[in-house]
């Protein structure tokens, strides 16, 4: 098995597609709407995955704390680099840590994305 998506609820498609499709490559690949749940999405793809945008016309406030482990639920969603440091330049003005080494063996850093979820930069 693979991983086909993983979905995220943004404040604006417009805004977050641009970003991932900026930054990270992703191409659009679907757009849909859910009537019955006042909601619009839309799916992007990349060579390994997709992502899949919500944009409801009601939004709950975001109360989790992404940086803190110890609260269940999705933490953050990592991409793998070839070039940690010319990433993190890139990403210096979304950057919200330093260039680290981690636990396990790799560099990373996190950044945020439009509406402030956590990306983490990953060279293992």
């Amino acid at each position: 098995m693979k991983i086909h998506h993983l979905a995220i609820s943004v404040r604006s498609l417009k805004r977050s597609a641009g970003f991932y499709k900026r930054f990270f490559g992703f191409e659009e690949a679907k757009r849909f709407e859910r009537k019955d749940l006042g909601a619009r999405a839309v799916f992007l793809e990349s060579d390994e995955f997709q992502l899949e945008l919500w944009e409801f016309k009601k939004q709950a406030e975001n109360k989790d704390d992404f940086f803190r482990l110890e609260i269940l639920g999705l933490k953050h969603l990592a991409f793998e680099t070839k070039n940690i440091e010319q990433d993190f330049k890139r990403f210096k003005s979304r950057s919200r840590s330093e260039l680290r080494k981690g636990a396990s063996g790799g560099r990373y850093f996190f950044l945020e994305d439009p509406d402030g979820l956590p990306i983490e930069i990953y060279q293992p």
